[in-house]
């Protein structure tokens, strides 16, 4: 390295996206607040702005395996942040709900995220750059699938 790069200068881009969300993690950690939202705190947030939203599409949205998020909305219900509902379109499947206190939580960690995002220059990226990681996201997903 030289005298004026560091390590992010040679990290691959997949590598960097990783340190990032690792140090959000860890950021989040921090916080005496929301220290066991950690890893449930991002479903507790898609359950906050979907409705109607099930296990399974949880599943889908997060690429988790049922059972492993299945285990995370036991931890939500066991806090009272979300409830299951019976789909009445579909009597077999469950509708998650956030509870008045997941409400709070969900508004709490909305906020967190934003002030990382904030911090960390993530709120800086123009509409394009933003797309373009969107479109990455999807590619990647649809990669998985066709093998």
């Amino acid at each position: 390295m030289t005298k004026d790069s560091d390590k992010f200068d040679s990290m691959h881009f997949i590598a960097l996206i990783h340190h990032i969300s690792k140090n959000k993690l860890k950021y989040t950690m921090k916080n005496p607040n929301h220290m066991d939202m950690v890893h449930e705190g991002r479903y507790l947030i898609e359950i906050h702005n979907r409705k109607n939203l099930s296990q399974d599409d949880l599943a889908g949205i997060f690429g988790q395996s049922k059972g492993a998020i299945a285990k995370s909305l036991r931890k939500l219900e066991d806090k009272g942040y979300v409830e299951r509902q019976i789909d009445e379109a579909n009597r077999r499947k469950y509708i998650l709900k956030t509870t008045p206190k997941g409400e709070e939580m969900a508004v709490l960690l909305k906020k967190d995220l934003s002030d990382w995002e904030e911090l960390v220059g993530i709120d800086k990226l123009d509409e394009n750059a933003k797309y373009q990681l969107r479109q990455i996201a999807r590619r990647s997903e649809e990669i998985l699938e066709e093998q």
